[in-house]
């Protein structure tokens, strides 16, 4: 996916990108098709109240390159309402449920990248304050397998020596925080080779003030990165980074801008 061009950073009308939603931008569906229904009821709840948002925004290519690694931006800032969380589900893959974002006080607004068993849409439902749901999506053509396949870091005998490493970036003239975490996210599905993913990513201030969290799956693709959009009161001092996985393994980094 190309670099953003991102040009102010307080919410409202109009987004900070633009795409397409609704049935165009799902291969056709008309956005309650394929596994939606089922999805909705498990993560959204049995009498969930949603509506399909043109605002709630979700960039993706058309085409997959490499199934192991989609990359996707989900930008809700155009809504009209607050967004107290975004779940993110995936039509036809065996983990339904790629993320679930909690921006707090960072933007609504995402870069992430999932692993796609077999071409489908991909759904972002927010969240408003009045309890319902501002749906938003893109179909991704896959060849498929991400799923499925052994993580690519397994072909190295010294994979383990950079596991867990953090690295990242913070940009304050746009408010743009990047990073990524050296981790296999092994769904289980490969022959011989455990689940071992991500569960939990949060940013926090110095004093250890949360100001966004993620709960990560298994599609979460291998070595993740994930792009923040961040207030500019928030840029001034140092962003705490915490992770954990699902054998236990906790993880810590620390960012600042550059002076």
């Amino acid at each position: 996916m190309g670099a953003l061009l991102i040009d102010r950073l307080e919410g409202g009308s109009p987004a900070l990108i633009r795409g397409a939603t609704g049935a165009a931008a799902v291969g056709g569906d008309p956005f309650d098709g394929g596994m939606w229904p089922t999805h909705r009821d498990a993560y959204l709840g049995a009498n969930a109240i949603w509506r399909n948002d043109p605002a709630m925004l979700v960039l993706a290519p058309p085409g997959a390159e490499d199934s192991a690694h989609v990359p996707f931006t989900l930008d809700a800032t155009g809504l009209d309402a607050p967004v107290e969380r975004i779940e993110v589900t995936v039509d036809y893959s065996p983990f339904a449920r790629a993320l679930t974002f909690h921006p707090g006080r960072a933007l609504p607004f995402l870069s992430f990248g999932v692993k796609y068993e077999i071409g489908g849409a991909l759904r972002a439902s927010a969240r408003v304050p009045a309890g319902d749901w501002r749906v938003g999506a893109a179909y991704v053509s896959a060849l498929g397998g991400g799923c499925s396949a052994p993580a690519a870091t397994h072909a190295r005998p010294d994979w383990q020596q950079g596991f867990g490493e953090i690295r990242g970036r913070i940009w304050p003239e746009t408010g743009r925080l990047r990073l990524r975490i050296r981790h296999p996210q092994d769904t289980g599905l490969a022959d011989g080779i455990p689940a071992h993913f991500l569960t939990d990513l949060t940013l926090t201030e110095a004093d250890g003030t949360e100001i966004a969290r993620l709960t990560l799956h298994e599609p979460v693709e291998e070595n993740p990165a994930f792009t923040f959009l961040l207030p500019p009161a928030l840029m001034a001092g140092a962003v705490l980074v915490g992770a954990r996985d699902n054998m236990g393994n906790r993880f810590a980094g620390r960012m600042e801008a550059r002076r």
